[in-house]
């Protein structure tokens, strides 16, 4: 086998993983078998993420750079997000009818 480029395994994760919609994970070991390498760097790592970002999926590791995530990525502003979460919270409390026991 051989060593598979940041870009071919972007694009290998993308095919295969593109409808998942939590995305996966990936170990360190996960990644060298699949690729052919047996070990890689951070530039890698890198690399790879800067060609999911075109797809909107963002490859991304833990601290100890042991474990990797393939997740989808979210353009929804956070304001606008807090703002639809709030009027969600607001509806749900609208919906509950208080029961006053003192009739």
């Amino acid at each position: 086998m051989s060593m598979v480029s940041a870009k071919e395994f972007a694009n290998w994760l993308y095919k295969r993983f593109e409808e998942v919609e939590q995305g996966v994970s990936l170990t360190r070991e996960d990644i060298n078998q699949l690729t052919g390498r047996q070990n890689f760097s951070l530039v890698f790592v890198h690399d790879i993420h800067y060609e999911l970002m075109q797809s909107g999926m963002a490859f991304v590791t833990d601290t100890s750079r042991e474990n990797f995530f393939l997740v989808r990525v979210c353009d929804k502003p956070w304001r606008e997000q807090l703002e639809h979460q709030q009027q969600k919270d607001q509806e749900s409390v609208l919906n509950v009818v208080s029961i006053n026991l003192s009739r």
